[in-house]
């Protein structure tokens, strides 16, 4: 249960951003087409300058750089830009200081979109239906860490937090003696906040104990938990992490051969 500060601090949260509204709205139309939806996303620079530098970076490593938006739309489709114009545009909204996890708001960045990658990728391999819900889920599922780095830093509770992540304890356990809460709980409360579509806030917050999801959801819930333990703020991609995602695997259920080179051509492009 979120303790009533943090619960006041997500009900003060500001509303989306226009160009998360747009977006979506303009995405459920079927007869929209990729100039409508660039125009959206080029109302906010800074979402369009994070798309562009993004895409262009050796994370995607596309041959040909990527100068417009339109260009953008184009080559990866509607879905995928729309997914990561909502998270950039959120991340922009919600710039904070993450030190209490020992990351910059870079390095966040960066473990959101290979958590994106190692669940769009594990995903494929064993459900290739729901790749292209699990991309948003994924981008979105450690956005709670916004707010409580936020709440630790206003408690003055950033050090002795940061020093117990640093010796090894389990993540969830030190944000639940902190701030009664889980990164996923926050997640999906935010979620919540936003009106965003209430599966989505579920199969995040599902994420924490996936075993316990109801039904057709319990998949989405262990590849969202598989990719955070791959990609966590502690050795993202390292030989402890890979261990703990074979060894979650494997209590799942779920194949854990994909893992072994999924884990391999991740590290590559984090080392690129």
């Amino acid at each position: 249960m979120i303790n009533s500060q943090l619960v006041q601090r997500i009900s003060s949260l500001p509303p989306l951003p226009q160009t998360v509204t747009e977006i979506e709205k303009a995405y459920a139309d079927p007869n929209v087409d990729v100039k409508k939806v660039a125009a959206i996303v080029e109302k906010d620079p800074m979402v369009v300058a994070d798309l562009l530098k993004l895409l262009n970076s050796a994370f995607y490593g596309l041959r040909k750089e990527i100068t417009s938006v339109e260009q953008a739309v184009a080559l990866l489709g509607m879905k995928s830009v729309k997914d990561m114009v909502i998270n950039l545009s959120l991340r922009n909204m919600l710039r904070t200081n993450l030190s209490p996890y020992g990351i910059s708001s870079e390095e966040f960045a960066k473990i959101s979109e290979f958590q994106s990658m190692f669940a769009q990728r594990y995903m494929k391999a064993v459900n290739p239906g729901k790749v292209e819900r699990i991309r948003l889920l994924a981008l979105l599922q450690e956005i709670g860490k916004i707010v409580i780095a936020d709440e630790l830093l206003r408690e003055g509770e950033d050090a002795p937090f940061k020093a117990e992540l640093e010796a090894g304890w389990e993540i969830r356990e030190i944000e639940r003696n902190y701030i009664d809460a889980t990164t996923a709980e926050v997640s999906a409360a935010m979620l919540r906040h936003w009106e965003f579509d209430p599966k989505m806030a579920d199969l995040i917050q599902w994420a924490d104990i996936p075993n316990q999801a109801d039904g057709d959801a319990k998949e989405e819930a262990w590849v969202l938990r598989l990719a955070a333990e791959a990609v966590g703020v502690r050795q993202p991609l390292g030989e402890k992490s890979r261990k703990r995602t074979l060894n979650l695997a494997l209590k799942a259920g779920l194949p854990d051969e994909p893992i072994e080179g999924i884990f391999h051509d991740l590290s590559e492009r984090w080392n690129a």
